[in-house]
């Protein structure tokens, strides 16, 4: 670990004369890697360095997913928040929605939070893959794993019956 932090000011410090795109390039490695420091320190430097730049919007997506995979969910939850209002037309929008919701009831158990962001979803995104999974999220919400599932197989038994 001392090794490590060392490492990772030296890359800092190396990407001075980077482009956005170069230093994006660095952030698909550690994120490959796993490397959510890295991530987040150079997702960080390119929404500083490059705020209007054409890979200012993706740092802020993988700023927020190097909180979350990094178990920081009020930093992951800012940075979601900033993500979907800053750039609504980007691809993860719906993702970043969705998790938002999702870490509002699953990691911090804050389900009024959660019930706006899962109802918003639903109405931005009602043909989106997650639609069904934001449902059940909503359905489930407060219940515990045990008690959704066999709510859920209770429901499909009374359908299948029909």
């Amino acid at each position: 670990m001392k090794l490590f932090i060392p490492l990772v000011l030296f890359f800092l410090y190396s990407c001075d004369s980077f482009t956005d795109e170069e230093l994006w390039i660095k952030i698909e490695q550690a994120k490959a890697n796993k490397n959510w420091d890295s991530t987040l320190q150079v997702s960080q430097r390119i929404i500083r360095d490059f705020p209007q730049g054409r890979y200012a919007g993706w740092a802020r997506f993988a700023l927020a997913e190097s909180y979350r995979f990094k178990n920081r969910p009020r930093e992951a939850l800012d940075n979601y928040k900033l993500f979907h209002e800053q750039y609504p037309e980007m691809q993860p929008a719906a993702l970043s929605m969705f998790l938002t919701g999702y870490m509002y009831n699953n990691n911090l158990q804050m389900y009024d939070s959660a019930k706006i962001y899962y109802e918003e979803f639903l109405q931005k995104f009602p043909n989106h893959d997650l639609a069904p999974t934001v449902k059940f999220e909503l359905e489930s919400m407060g219940k515990s794993p045990q008690e959704a599932l066999n709510e859920r197989q209770q429901r499909k038994s009374e359908m299948a019956k029909k």
